[in-house]
């Protein structure tokens, strides 16, 4: 069976070095593959850099994208990102660019905890810092440089066909996750009725989930946001779907604590959290790791507990 997220363009770890150390004039000294994400090969370099390489189409636009917008991003908000510092240029061996970061510290949540968060100090830390990210001004010139097509995000056709493909092709792994299909097809079935009326725009992580969220895990503190390569400028709903980390009570507090909060934004966030599981957890049965395995089933149960709640 292919998947979508399989890799389609040349990029490894000897290509890899060849390019850091020629473009960037790095001595590499150690270097590993840190993960294998659905559009970038992502290296640990030296022990403190992070180089991430497209490894299909889609990922070159995306981090065309974050070259353009996080440079701006950064400069603006008070919390850490993966912001690009080190850029690299398209060259006969590697024909598109790539990007390189200082590494945040911390662990990502779905490996610094295995439980829903019920902290209320993270779920407002993570709130106030989105609160800041979606209330830059956006810079008109950004809206028309941004590359690939955005708007499948909130394309309410699209979305629900995409997670009724998911359960006809994974259906074994939903299965052995313990979801019922009927179940399932039921909830997909309420959401295919959802219509998104709001104009609102801003700077958006795009993709903001448990392996996104870097924590301290000595006191359980967050520590910084990586791994942008969806940023892009859309609904603000999207990236408040990570609210599904929290237990139904820390829910409450991490959207009491964001501001201009109305019943669309918590629509999108219910709408965009349930699709985004059922991709991710084929994804992460695929990749079989436990850790992202056990997440993605939390996550999907989270937001079938919220779906229920919509039309009450």
């Amino acid at each position: 069976m292919t998947h979508k997220w399989e890799q389609t363009i040349t990029i490894n770890e000897n290509i890899a070095r060849d390019l850091i150390e020629s473009q960037q004039h790095i001595r590499i000294e150690s270097m590993q593959i840190l993960d294998e994400g659905w559009d970038n090969l992502v290296f640990l370099v030296n022990k403190n850099l992070i180089f991430r390489f497209p490894r299909r189409e889609l990922g070159v636009f995306c981090m065309e994208n974050e070259i353009l917008l996080l440079p701006y991003i950064a400069r603006q908000v008070s919390f850490p990102l993966s912001n690009p510092e080190w850029i690299g240029n398209p060259s006969d061996l590697y024909p598109y660019p790539y990007g390189g970061y200082k590494m945040l510290r911390g662990f990502p949540l779905c490996d610094a905890t295995d439980g829903l968060v019920d902290s209320i100090d993270f779920a407002v830390t993570l709130a106030t810092w989105l609160d800041e990210l979606h209330s830059l001004k956006v810079n008109d010139e950004h809206v028309s440089l941004i590359k690939g097509g955005q708007a499948w995000r909130l394309d309410v056709n699209h979305r629900i066909s995409r997670c009724h493909e998911n359960l006809t092709h994974y259906q074994g792994y939903f299965s052995q996750a313990g979801f019922k299909k009927n179940h399932l097809i039921d909830l997909i079935e309420q959401l295919s009725h959802c219509k998104f009326q709001s104009q609102k725009k801003s700077y958006l992580h795009g993709d903001l989930y448990c392996r996104h969220v870097i924590v301290d895990t000595n006191h359980f503190l967050l520590t910084g946001l990586c791994d942008w390569g969806d940023v892009h400028i859309g609904n603000p709903g999207i990236d408040l779907a990570i609210g599904m980390v929290f237990t139904k009570p820390t829910l409450e507090k991490f959207l009491n604590a964001y501001s201009n909060l109305d019943e669309e934004l918590i629509r999108v966030m219910v709408f965009h959290s349930f699709c985004h599981s059922m991709s991710f957890l084929p994804y992460a049965f695929e990749q079989n790791k436990k850790t992202l395995k056990k997440w993605a089933v939390m996550v999907l149960k989270r937001a079938m507990e919220e779906i229920k709640t919509l039309d009450r």
